[in-house]
């Protein structure tokens, strides 16, 4: 069957050309969640190497240090400035807390925990002119090892074209891993003390990204800036003010399984970034201003530039980067692309001796920027309305303290978690999202910083969208699902300080929004190596 050129499945591009391609961005973003800080500062790193004496590296006290680099707890802020006396890695744990980037909902990984620490000095060589200075990369590989289709039949379905990004079409994917993908990215972090200054905790931090990737749906190539932001306190911690460019998932609802960021398995939240919130790899316009009421409670709202929700291919990723290639456009080049405001409030306690971890958080999100209208479709293919709202609910809690004794190792034992999230049903493709989640931090006492996951989810599609998708599926030879079911294993291993391997397993019923006849469930493998310099 060849496919027809009528006006109503071109239009609508929704089988599969734009709104499928909408849901396709949604949920790959948060199967990558705060997936990959997508950039590199490779040449920068090397310059700013070398602004100090390279020495022999010294031996690190890993035992200690991977001790105090506690995952789901803050790391405690250095007594003293770093001296000769510390090892290369407590110098650069040191350095956290005023040097580390700063406005994380989840610990930043440590200048301790990376694969230089501050051998030779460098870090220190640095922090004595102002600068602090890190980068982060990862490396994704899935593979579906079911007997199932590796790519859309060739025939009878809508040919590959500019838009399409090889999703939806005629010998194309309908998912990550459908055949063996991999993605790469690094991201760098420059940061600036400004306290130095009088400004109370004041830093000015610059970012850049740089990723590739086998399926540009997933995660576009990148190369480009990652934010521009300044950060201070006010009122002895309890205001915290940001503003610049930077992206808010990472400050906000903590979709992290434990607040672990070298671990991109497990959840595939869609919500936030289908409602226009900007990812890890991608930093928007945004102001952020978070009040600390006591020390366990806050509440926190932002303002940020919208990512394009209505772009030419459906992606909000992809669209946000071709169209704002250097990352520093104040506004978006894609009409109808407005403000996202975000408010949060949660309760937070760390762990502590004899005090197990909790953290219950809720936000609410609306977006003024114009969506496509699902509800409408029908009439008018082009249908469109004005903003779109959603809101999420998220609490984790520590069950068992396997080393209570301690405040170093107080982090470790078994956590449980719960996940809700909904979006407007006439803009998201996904309109709610259930999530718990079991996890084991520091699972054994020889390796305190692994982490044995298990994350069982469903995401369900909104009505409207199913209907106008299965209403073109005599042209298109696509069906929408009602819903997704998803359960992930995943362990994470520290190789070294800075080296973090991931391996699992990960099972889903109805691995895309749009389903061809015969595509079948996938059993992805899923492997993953993070690093830190």
């Amino acid at each position: 069957m060849s496919y027809p050129n009528t006006r109503a499945s071109h239009a609508l591009g929704l089988p599969e050309q734009r709104l499928v391609k909408a849901f396709r961005a949604s949920k790959k973003i948060d199967g990558f969640r705060g997936r990959t800080f997508a950039s590199s500062g490779l040449a920068l790193g090397a310059l700013l190497m070398s602004a100090g004496p390279v020495q022999a590296a010294e031996t690190s006290n890993s035992s200690d240090v991977s001790q105090i680099n506690a995952p789901v707890v803050a790391v405690p802020e250095a007594v003293a400035a770093p001296d000769a006396a510390m090892s290369s890695a407590a110098r650069a744990y040191a350095l956290d807390a005023k040097y580390g980037y700063k406005g994380w909902i989840v610990p930043f990984p440590s200048y301790g925990d990376s694969l230089v620490a501050d051998d030779g000095y460098w870090r220190t060589n640095l922090a004595s002119h102002g600068f602090g200075f890190s980068i982060q990369g990862s490396a994704i590989f899935q593979d579906n090892i079911l007997n199932t289709p590796r790519r859309i039949p060739s025939s009878g379905f809508a040919p590959c074209g500019p838009n399409s990004l090889d999703y939806n079409c005629a010998g194309g994917r309908s998912y990550f891993g459908q055949r063996p993908s991999i993605m790469a990215a690094n991201s760098a972090f420059l940061t600036y003390d400004m306290s130095q200054y009088g400004v109370p905790d004041g830093q000015i931090a610059i970012g850049t990204n740089f990723g590739a990737s086998s399926d540009q749906q997933y995660t576009p190539n990148t190369f480009r800036f990652n934010g521009v932001s300044w950060y201070q306190t006010l009122f002895d911690k309890r205001l915290e003010i940001k503003a610049g460019y930077f992206a808010s998932l990472p400050e906000f609802a903590g979709t992290f399984v434990g607040g672990i960021v070298v671990n991109p398995f497990g959840p595939s939240a869609s919500v936030p970034i289908v409602l226009g919130m900007s990812p890890n790899s991608i930093s928007t316009p945004n102001f952020r201003v978070k009040w600390n009421a006591t020390d366990t409670l806050y509440a926190q709202a932002a303002v940020q530039r919208s990512l394009p929700v209505r772009g030419m291919t459906g992606n909000s990723i992809y669209d946000e980067v071709n169209s704002n290639p250097s990352g520093l456009d104040f506004r978006s080049p894609v009409s109808g692309t407005r403000e996202l405001f975000i408010n949060e409030v949660g309760y937070k306690r760390s762990s502590a001796v004899d005090k197990p971890f909790a953290w219950l958080r809720a936000g609410f999100m609306y977006n003024n920027s114009t969506f496509a209208d699902f509800s409408r479709m029908h009439q008018d293919p082009g249908a469109t309305k004005n903003g779109a709202h959603g809101f999420y609910v998220l609490a984790d809690y520590q069950l068992m303290q396997t080393a209570p004794a301690s405040p170093h190792t107080a982090y470790r034992g078994m956590y449980v978690g719960a996940s809700y999230m909904y979006g407007d049903p006439k803009s998201a493709p996904f309109t709610q999202y259930y999530e718990l989640r079991a996890y084991w931090v520091g699972p054994f006492a020889s390796r305190p910083s692994d982490l044995l996951s298990f994350v069982v989810s469903r995401n369900k599609a909104s009505g409207y969208l199913q209907s106008v998708i299965n209403g073109s599926s005599a042209f298109t030879n696509f069906s929408a699902i009602s819903s997704a079911n998803s359960i992930t294993a995943s362990y994470t291993y520290r190789v070294r300080p800075g080296l973090y391997a991931t391996a699992g397993l990960g099972y889903t019923d109805k691995p895309s929004l749009s389903y061809f006849n015969g595509q079948g469930s996938s059993l992805n493998v899923l492997l993953s190596l993070y690093w830190i310099i």
